[in-house]
């Protein structure tokens, strides 16, 4: 029996009681929706359905602060956590990722450089301006040099967008740089796409509020306690949303969300699988589970003035086979995680096969890895701080790396840190390791854009990184708008990316939510949003 098999760690194997004891040290307290969904099977007998009831409020915890609310550039996938509710965008996911009308009601491919979009009527922002073309033009173009508190780095995930012409008050032509098969994703994603009104950072603080079209407005942003709304009357979608007023409680700690959910105190939130799997028999409460695209990852820099020891490529992929992805996906997730490429599985076709990463390019090797760093002359190892977040998974996760990592003789020094501040240091370049997750894309592109020079935070992350095979599917993918002809391009660019890594991907977890029986409609996002919240009505 292999050690993959057997889930040992050998040379740095520690249980689960001691992993647990570590991991509290470290943390204190346009992409086809056939692509992205599996076939569903048709149901044989439908149940009467329960007639929807309107009003009421839903208290939600939320298991890490945003930072902030802003529209653009925010590198935090809690910051959309705490903002979704706000903004709409031209185009929109429905719960099995088919890409649906929004503040767009057509579109019209042009050329492959020009799309031509025709605006709804009649759609109102919370402050009751109507939205234009005018608002789309303001917007994009902070979507291509996000303002303050936001992060250019996240400029790697906008499709080749050159400028937004202005036809009529609500006709407008986005006019591209290049053919990019990544546009429509890219709205439909939403995250760094909403459609804010003209002018909107010269009328708010938009670290703290949002004024957008979306189906719930933004009272005002805590930070470190809750984010409050109240429906939007105007919105839309005629009849929508459901509930009265949300309110997203921001509590860290998972036992203090663990013991809002029993009191009564809020309404639903995320858990670890093994504590949602412990709240299973309460009569009160249903457990929601589902796969989740924010797979978790290993992110080294390599900078230019520096001479690291992971700047070698022997070095990396010596780290790369001295982790036992099964040891993790046994210790830290109870066996609900799978492995995972720079694309996640679930993700459509665009993944690596399990087969492949399990038995080639995530294979445990330690011989493997123990000759890798012998040949870069490392073979007593090095001591390296690996920054990460105090929440979640995170700690425990980090604890068996830092373990496994042992074998190889290399020592990693784990600092946790709250999440803003981790947000705006990766967003900087000012680390050597983060132990992070790379949450849902748009377009597949979306997962290996970073590891391209033309991205703005290559230059941040790793300017002497050299991949030319890579960067050379990364380049031509983009360009080809044929689906069937992209798959194989990217799938090469992964195979070249995994032979060389400067990001090292762990596993692919599955999200588990748990809600008060009176919570109905919501489902578990891929996207690892909430958007489920949207559909919510309470059953009072």
């Amino acid at each position: 029996m292999s050690d993959e098999s057997s889930g040992g760690s050998a040379g740095g194997e520690i249980d689960r009681r001691e992993l647990l004891k570590k991991a509290g040290a470290v943390g204190a307290g346009a992409v086809a929706a056939s692509a992205l969904t599996g076939t569903a099977k048709a149901a044989t007998k439908r149940p009467r359905a329960t007639p929807i009831k309107r009003g009421g409020r839903i208290v939600w915890g939320l298991e890490s602060d945003p930072a902030h609310v802003a529209p653009f550039g925010g590198i935090l996938t809690a910051n959309h956590w705490a903002k979704e509710f706000a903004y709409d965008s031209l185009v929109e996911w429905d719960r099995n990722l088919n890409v649906r009308p929004a503040l767009a009601e057509k579109y019209e491919i042009l050329n492959k450089t020009q799309i031509r979009w025709t605006l709804k009527k009649g759609v109102r922002f919370h402050n009751g301006k109507e939205l234009t073309a005018a608002d789309v033009k303001y917007s994009v173009e902070r979507m291509l040099n996000p303002p303050l508190p936001g992060s250019i780095s996240t400029v790697a995930q906008v499709p080749a967008i050159d400028r937004v012409q202005v036809v009529s008050k609500y006709v407008f032509i986005l006019h591209l740089k290049q053919p990019d098969a990544r546009v429509i994703g890219f709205f439909a994603w939403q995250r760094y796409a909403p459609i804010v009104p003209e002018g909107l950072y010269d009328q708010i603080n938009v670290a703290r509020n949002a004024i957008g079209t979306g189906p719930y407005r933004m009272l005002g942003y805590e930070p470190n306690d809750r984010v409050e709304y109240v429906k939007f009357a105007r919105h839309w979608k005629t009849g929508f949303p459901y509930m009265d007023s949300m309110q997203l409680k921001i509590l860290g700690d998972e036992q203090a969300r663990v013991a809002a959910l029993r009191a009564g105190a809020i309404d639903g939130a995320t858990l670890s699988v093994e504590v949602a799997r412990s709240l299973a028999n309460n009569r009160d409460l249903t457990v929601l589970k589902g796969p989740n695209a924010a797979f978790r990852e290993l992110q080294m820099t390599i900078k230019r003035g520096e001479d690291k020891p992971w700047h070698k490529k022997a070095v990396r992929l010596a780290v790369n086979h001295a982790i036992n992805r099964a040891d993790i996906i046994r210790r830290v997730y109870s066996g609900e995680a799978e492995y995972s490429g720079h694309v996640p599985p679930g993700y459509g076709p665009w993944p690596l096969s399990d087969k492949e990463l399990r038995e080639k390019y995530e294979k445990f090797d330690l011989p493997l890895a123990r000759k890798l760093m012998r040949d870069a002359g490392h073979a007593r190892g090095f001591s390296v701080t690996m920054t990460t977040f105090a929440l979640q998974d995170y700690p425990l996760i980090s604890a068996v790396v830092q373990s496994q990592l042992k074998a190889i003789n290399i020592d990693v020094q784990i600092v946790a840190q709250e999440a803003g501040t981790f947000a705006a240091n990766n967003g900087r370049g000012t680390f050597d390791w983060d132990l992070t997750g790379r949450g849902m894309r748009g377009d597949v592109d979306g997962y290996v854009a970073e590891f391209h020079p033309a991205a703005p935070v290559f230059n941040i992350w790793y300017p002497e990184y050299r991949n030319p095979k890579a960067w050379r599917g990364i380049g031509n993918g983009r360009i080809q708008l044929d689906p069937a002809k992209r798959v194989p391009i990217y799938k090469a660019a992964q195979r070249e990316l995994m032979l060389d890594p400067v990001q090292v991907p762990l596993v692919a977890i599955k999200k588990y939510q748990v809600v008060r029986k009176r919570v109905k409609n919501m489902y578990v996002a891929f996207s690892d949003f909430n958007t489920g919240l949207r559909n919510v009505w309470l059953d009072r």
